[in-house]
């Protein structure tokens, strides 16, 4: 199952960078909870439910940023989840501010759904949120 975790994720990466939010949204779970590194830049909280993920990618996401990118540098199989280290980038849709911060992505899965994911400062935070160590 944990191959065809990193392969759910890798097509999840691939639709979001083609602005296919949909095919986003049906690769989690039916009550996902997210928490990019960028919420607190964007003054927002972990995001709980399919109905504010939507509207997290259609809505508060663009009124943060004019552009936005998430780039995986990596995928490693951890069992039930995926350690991916993401390279965020983007421009400020008022500041003009352009960001670019890498963390440490770990999503969990259940059924073929990622229910649960969160960014983390390093990669030893990430593994212990994954219930590993370095």
């Amino acid at each position: 199952m944990s191959e065809e975790n990193v392969e759910i994720l890798r097509r999840g990466f691939e639709a979001f960078a083609h602005g296919d939010i949909e095919t986003v949204l049906e690769l989690a779970g039916p009550d996902p909870v997210w928490a990019p590194g960028i919420l607190p830049v964007m003054g927002g909280k972990a995001i709980r439910g399919a109905d504010a993920l939507r509207r997290f990618f259609t809505q508060d996401l663009w009124e943060a940023f004019d552009e936005f990118r998430a780039e995986p540098l990596s995928f490693e199989d951890l069992g039930d989840s995926v350690l991916a280290p993401t390279r965020y980038v983007g421009r400020g849709e008022r500041s003009g501010v352009e960001i670019e911060q890498t963390f440490f992505s770990v999503y969990k899965f259940r059924a073929g759904k990622i229910v649960w994911f969160r960014d983390f400062d390093t990669r030893a935070e990430a593994l212990k949120a994954a219930g590993l160590r370095e």
